[in-house]
């Protein structure tokens, strides 16, 4: 372990970005060096902006596969440059994973169960996406021009649980812990070391009296020492005066959760959720464009010639089978659900195709008779952070602060965790009152009902959000294929983030758009 007294030693001449990167990244590893270059905006921002195009005086006929979130954009965008535009969805409401779960709400796994949900009126869980980072300007600009009211998600809070299970994780194993707890202990622990240290100069750093005075000063008030002795006595605000070992923090792994930076979703940066459910937002954008969208419509084949497509479909309620003709074509389908169609591609493109793949995330809703966690506990929104647990996130809702009852979103996590994907649905909801119960004891007394959607089993999605696929296969992946472009989230870099639904449509839309104008 490289020794702290040596690791910000520096020659006379100032230190580079280059050697402190290299030397954090010895003492952090990749998140904190990450973290650091975002903080000096060197990281770039993969996120790109909506481009700006110009009506041409040429449009065209497009058919638009599915009614997830990027078809939306892309039958949005088109339809304001003056396209021609008919999406086709197989369910019978537009969202794809932007799947709000409410009353009433039903679906059949493949093989499986049949589901009816059986929340109160006004309670439901988001199944699929759920939050938005304050970063992805797409999705927000979006709320904003189609009028979707945005509330904010609380990501954490100092209240939130830490739970370890693991007997070799240390003393604190099987002990719920508040967040707070463990950020006023690692932090009081580490100062007074420093502290000390500065004090009788035994650190090798290029410090004068009156810096020494002011970082001494620093990291009194920073870990709450007492100015006299620099000894760490838990302050008022932790919670109780109990203070926790510094190794059995150490050996626990809560320090992971005690960071100056976090990436996307994490940090003191705000993080939004629609009100209502993240199913508000392609929900505006049907209302915004209704005529073009047909629902029940589930693709059967797609075949192009050298100057039209056509899609062979069928009516889901009715059984019909009919057939869509347009000069071309954006299918933004999942790519499990493309894989399953009759579809003509190139050699090339069909590889680029096969050697995708998606997650396997799974979630569960659960009713609560009344909201145990705020009662009891006083959390307000934010997260369970468990590893041991096999419940992925657990997360405490961030809406309808003091009501009655509240969804917890109990499991989100790998559909295959613990084989739950091969057991009944009220075997998954077992397990996860289970499990959750080790910390809030609360949890099966005032268990009311659950929704469970295990992604790989829902019908037209066939998994979760898609994995990011090789750059070799990316590239092709965003080429036209003939008059066939593929334009799901699944193609691009950032498949599990709305934003990167958004900037794949973008992108079809723009190679569309710029091929029609050039004739």
């Amino acid at each position: 372990m490289t020794d702290s007294r040596t690791m910000f030693s520096t020659a006379p001449s100032l230190m580079t970005r280059r050697q402190l990167l290299h030397r954090l990244g010895l003492v952090g590893g990749s998140s904190l060096v990450m973290g650091t270059m975002g903080a000096w905006d060197l990281m770039g921002d993969a996120r790109q902006p909506r481009p700006a195009w110009q009506r041409s005086g040429r449009q065209a006929s497009v058919i638009i596969l599915g009614g997830g979130l990027s078809g939306l954009v892309a039958g949005w965008e088109l339809g304001k440059l003056g396209y021609d535009c008919q999406i086709l969805e197989a369910r019978e409401s537009v969202g794809g994973l932007c799947w709000t779960v409410r009353r009433g709400d039903s679906h059949t796994e493949v093989g499986g169960e049949r589901q009816v949900c059986d929340f109160d009126e006004g309670q439901y869980f988001n199944a699929g996406a759920w939050r938005i980072p304050h970063a992805d300007t797409g999705v927000l600009d979006y709320c904003a021009e189609l009028g979707v009211p945005l509330e904010l998600f609380v990501n954490s809070t100092d209240a939130n649980f830490l739970y370890e299970e693991d007997p070799e994780r240390g003393p604190l194993a099987g002990r719920r812990v508040r967040l707070r707890e463990v950020k006023a202990d690692l932090w009081g622990s580490i100062t007074e070391l420093l502290a000390k240290a500065v004090d009788q100069g035994q650190l090798d750093v290029p410090l004068t009296p009156e810096d020494r005075e002011r970082l001494v000063t620093f990291l009194v008030q920073a870990g709450y020492l007492d100015s006299v002795d620099y000894v760490y006595r838990p302050p008022e605000l932790r919670g109780s005066e109990e203070r926790y070992d510094l190794s059995a923090l150490l050996t626990a792994g809560f320090g992971a959760r005690v960071r100056s930076l976090y990436a996307n979703t994490g940090g003191p940066d705000p993080v939004f959720q629609p009100i209502g459910g993240m199913q508000q937002i392609p929900l505006a954008f049907h209302r915004a464009m209704e005529e073009r969208v047909v629902l029940g419509t589930e693709v059967l084949s797609i075949r192009q010639t050298e100057s039209q497509v056509r899609v062979a479909y069928r009516n889901v309620r009715t059984g019909g089978v009919g057939e869509a003709t347009a000069e071309y074509c954006i299918c933004c389908l999942p790519m499990a659900v493309l894989k399953t169609i009759d579809v003509e591609l190139s050699p090339e493109m069909a590889e680029a195709v096969a050697s995708t793949s998606h997650s396997d995330s799974a979630k569960m809703g659960l009713q609560m008779k009344r909201r145990f966690w705020e009662e009891d506990d006083g959390i307000f929104g934010g997260h369970l952070f468990n590893r041991s647990l096999g419940l992925g996130e657990f997360s405490y809702p961030s809406n309808g602060y003091l009501t009655e009852k509240g969804i917890l979103l109990g499991f989100y996590a790998g559909g295959s965790t613990a084989e739950l994907d091969q057991k009944p649905i009220r075997e998954r909801i077992e397990y996860v009152l289970t499990q959750a119960g080790k910390v809030h004891p609360q949890m099966r007394a005032e268990f009311d009902t659950a929704y469970a959607v295990w992604w790989e089993k829902v019908p037209y999605s066939l998994g979760a959000y898609g994995r990011s696929p090789e750059e070799g296969a990316r590239a092709q992946l965003a080429q036209a294929d003939g008059r066939l472009y593929l334009g799901s989230a699944g193609t691009g870099t950032r498949p599990a983030w709305l934003q990167g639904a958004i900037e794949s449509a973008w992108q079809s839309v723009d190679s569309l758009h710029r091929r029609v104008s050039a004739g």
